[in-house]
C-alpha cells in the first residue's frame, strides 16, 4: 500500500510541475512572443496573468499541502478565462485551449497529490507509531522479566 501510494505521489507531483511550468511557459509565448497585444502593453498583461501563478512557486516546490489546496481554489480563474476565449470565435481559441488543458491537468495533478500525500503522511505516521508503540510494549516486558528474575 505504501509503495502504491508513494508512486501515486510521485506521478501526480511530476503532473503538477510539468502543467504548472508549462502554463507559466504558455501564458509567457502567448502575452510577449505569438500574440502581443497591440494597444495595451503586453508586459503588464503578462505580469498580471504570471504574477499570481508565480506566487505559488515556494508552495510547489516545498510540496506544501494547503498550498496545493488552494492553487486549486485559485486556477479556477484561469480555467474560467481560459474557456472563455477557447469557445469564442477569438484568434487565440487554439492556445486558450491548450491553457484550458494545462489548467485542467494543474488541478488535477494538484488536487491529486494533496490528497495522497495527505494519505501517504498519515500512513507513515501510524506506522512509525506502531512502531513505537511495540518497541515500548517490548521494552517493558524486558524490564518486567528482568525486575522478576
Amino acid at each position: 500500500m505504501q509503495n502504491t501510494l508513494a508512486k501515486k505521489v510521485a506521478i501526480s507531483r511530476a503532473v503538477t510541475l510539468f502543467s504548472y511550468f508549462g502554463l507559466i511557459l504558455l501564458l509567457t509565448a502567448w502575452h510577449l512572443i505569438i500574440f502581443p497585444h497591440e494597444i495595451a502593453n503586453p508586459y503588464s498583461i503578462w505580469a498580471f496573468q504570471t504574477v499570481p501563478l508565480l506566487l505559488f512557486y515556494p508552495v510547489i516546490l516545498k510540496k506544501h499541502l494547503r498550498g496545493h489546496i488552494w492553487l486549486c481554489f485559485f486556477i479556477t480563474v484561469y480555467f474560467m478565462h481560459a474557456v472563455t476565449i477557447a469557445m469564442s470565435a477569438h484568434s487565440s481559441a487554439a492556445l486558450a485551449l491548450a491553457e484550458t488543458l494545462l489548467v485542467v491537468a494543474l488541478f488535477i495533478g494538484a488536487m491529486m497529490f494533496a490528497r495522497w500525500q495527505s494519505q501517504l503522511n498519515k500512513l507513515l505516521s501510524s506506522t512509525a507509531q506502531n512502531g513505537a508503540d511495540q518497541n515500548s510494549a517490548s521494552e517493558k516486558s524486558s524490564s518486567q522479566n528482568i525486575s522478576a528474575g
